[in-house]
């Protein structure tokens, strides 16, 4: 089970569609073929690993995370060859996950020539079949569709190594793809290799590095192109583990970035000069603001009459801005990218494709703002949950959406951020609340950080259940969300069928107990997010009664609870964070078949983790049912890693509460048990 913070979700990250697998090969993924050389030796030391000193309950480590890139000139267009080598030991069974591959796509890069092979313990060598690499969607906005390619690797057991290799053709040349040299556990090696032409310069950034650490500095010569690399390799790193309380990994893990800085005999029609790029903040700005503006004025008209019909019978300015960015957040879907790179589509395009991504968005409502006489400024986000800006490194790779910043009569600023629909007048997003951001003001930048507000998300559930004996029990369910629990579930489901949000509950339903059928459904105040979002279902659901004798045992927690300890037991070294606080809480009210009653009610549980704590209390009412709540809240703050002991130990307890069952009996045994024990 999830956690009811994680509504409709899978594991702790929000799912937007179900994956769907193609079964048709894309012939670009197909092995080339293994070359002489392409799998370097696997050091016998590595070979005879069992465990590491660093963490030895690992699962698993990465003997080697690497990533050579050289820029090349390709026809008409510059683009970076990226060559990614990835190679992994499984220590445990726990360790055999890892055997799943996952390679996503990203805006401006495609993938190609993906391989990969299993090194079984006693050295013989598996590969992967090309047949068996798959296209997999795991997003569709309109005609929009978001793929990665997936693979299983053969023969994976502990002992065994896993590598794989892939290359990546990068046409965004503003920054290079910061590459991160922590794997998810213990990295003992981890190296990075950029090549670039002569005529090109970037700003070096070596984040979390070990003191004195810097890329070595070489020269590059590849058939006719020449120029620098920059070479860096660090060793024995803990990992980084996509997990509940993990802060954002540019805040914890050493990483290597590097921004456009000058471009020899390059023009920029953006910024208006030759050769020099990104050397400040005012750059970022200049660059940013001619292409949004750029786009406004191409799209004015247009916008003028598309705006005006928006406003229609509305005088009041605030009118007119709520009601613009309602129309900008809700009737283009969003394409998340979480990226920002100063630029996007003409509006005619956008507008008719009904689709926008993060800096689409904000050009709209600019657009629309401008077209009814109202002023405007683009300000780019480092969200809350991507990290900390670095204030002298000028670079779009630390921003991940662009809002708008509207200046008010009394000097102050109204931030409107069209990335978040269906949220109530004036809701700030958790990545919004105190983030760092470059606001872009006559045509200069400026580092500011936004208001922090501290919004009350919370997702409650009202069950009541009717075991059954022959296993099965019948279920009714309220659930409230409120916040961003309720944005969350809005946004995947207001755009979709009614067909479409039933297949969504019933996949919702059945991951929270497999073999579950869904009954009638309504939605209350869907499209009203100025109330709480309300679902009301019924269902027959397994898995939550066990026979024993005579006795009935009911879960006493049904939708909320944790089947397992979320956090690993692998050693953190990373602090604690929470940017969005939890309130969860499930109440559940059995009521026993006809003829039995409850035999014991347990005792209260607690779990206390000094920023998290849960409690779990049963009590009967005199109509004979058993009433049990369950409450779970989590506070936002970061503290250091020393809390994860703590943490650890209450989702233990957690989970021990979680399972809790309540017995029933037939009366007439309970009654001939108080018989005796009065003679």
């Amino acid at each position: 089970m999830s956690s009811p913070s994680d509504w409709f979700s899978n594991g702790m990250k929000p799912v937007l569609v179900a994956v769907v697998f193609l079964a048709l090969r894309n012939p670009v993924m197909a092995a080339k073929g293994t070359a002489a050389g392409e799998w370097p030796e696997i050091p016998a030391a590595e070979k005879a690993l069992t465990s590491v000193k660093e963490d030895p309950t690992a699962a698993a480590v990465v003997l080697l995370n690497e990533r050579n890139g050289k820029i090349l000139r390709r026809a008409d267009e510059w683009v970076n060859v990226l060559d990614y080598h990835w190679r992994l030991k499984v220590l445990t069974d726990e360790g055999k996950e890892y055997g799943e591959v996952r390679i996503p796509h990203s805006k401006y890069s495609r993938v190609s020539n993906i391989r990969g092979r299993t090194v079984r313990p006693d050295g013989t060598v598996v590969e992967v079949d090309p047949g068996q690499i798959f296209e997999s969607e795991v997003l569709r906005v309109g005609s929009y569709r978001l793929t990665e390619h997936v693979f299983n690797f053969p023969a994976v057991e502990p002992g065994a190594i896993l590598e794989f290799r892939y290359d990546r053709h990068d046409n965004l040349l503003l920054f290079i793809d910061p590459f991160f040299f922590e794997g998810p556990e213990v990295t003992l090696r981890a190296k990075v290799m950029q090549a670039i032409p002569e005529e090109m310069g970037y700003q070096i950034l070596c984040s979390r590095c070990p003191p004195g650490t810097e890329p070595k500095l070489g020269r590059w010569v590849e058939g006719p192109a020449k120029g620098k690399k920059y070479d860096l390799e660090l060793l024995n790193l803990p990992g980084y583990r996509d997990e509940i309380f993990m802060p954002p990994r540019r805040d914890v893990s050493p990483r290597l970035e590097m921004n456009l800085h000058t471009w020899k005999g390059h023009w920029s029609e953006a910024l208006g000069r030759e050769s020099d790029f990104f050397k400040d903040w005012d750059s970022v700005a200049l660059y940013t603001d001619y292409y949004y503006r750029k786009a406004i004025r191409e799209g004015f008209a247009q916008m003028k009459t598309v705006a005006g019909a928006w406003v229609e019978g509305i005088e009041d300015p605030a009118g007119r801005i709520r009601a613009i960015l309602g129309h900008v957040q809700r009737d283009f879907r969003y394409i998340p990218y979480d990226s920002v790179v100063g630029g996007t589509r003409p509006i005619k395009v956008i507008v008719e494709s009904g689709l926008a991504d993060n800096e689409e968005k904000a050009v709209l409502l600019m657009a629309a703002l401008e077209a009814v006489g109202i002023r405007s400024d683009a300000t780019l986000v480092a969200g809350k949950q991507k990290g900390t800006l670095n204030p002298n490194f000028f670079s779009f790779s630390q921003f991940s959406h662009t809002i708008v910043a509207v200046p008010q009569a009394d000097g102050s600023t109204m931030w409107l951020d069209p990335t978040v629909a269906y949220a109530a007048a004036g809701f700030v997003p958790s990545k919004n609340s105190g983030a760092q951001v470059l606001l872009i003001k006559d045509r200069t930048g400026k580092v500011s950080q936004l208001p922090t507000k501290n919004e009350a998300s919370a997702t409650r559930y009202e069950v009541t259940l009717k075991p059954r004996a022959d296993g099965l029990s019948e279920m009714t369910l309220v659930a409230e969300l409120t916040g961003e629990d309720a944005i969350d579930l809005r946004e995947e489901l207001i755009p979709i069928s009614e067909t479409a949000r039933k297949e969504r509950l019933e996949r919702w339903l059945k991951n929270q107990q497999e073999g579950s059928m869904l009954g009638p459904h309504t939605f209350e105040n869907l499209e009203d997010p100025d109330k709480p979002l309300v679902v009301r279902l019924t269902a027959e659901v397994k898995g939550l009664v066990t026979q024993a004798d005579e006795l009935l045992l009911v879960r006493g927690c049904v939708l909320s609870g944790y089947a397992s300890n979320p956090l690993g037991r692998t050693r953190r070294q990373h602090e604690v964070q929470v940017n969005r606080g939890w309130n969860d809480q499930e109440t559940v009210i059995i009521v026993p078949p006809e003829g039995m009653e409850a035999v014991d009610v347990p005792p209260t549980r607690k779990a206390d983790g000094g920023i998290a704590r849960l409690t779990f209390h049963c009590t009967t009412t005199l109509e004979g049912t058993v009433r049990c709540s369950r409450v779970f809240t989590c506070q936002r703050g970061r503290w250091d890693a020393g809390k994860m002991a703590q943490l650890q130990k209450m989702f233990d307890g957690v989970v021990e509460a979680d399972r809790t069952m309540i017995a029933f009996q037939p009366k007439e045994a309970a009654e001939a048990a108080a018989t005796s024990g009065g003679e």
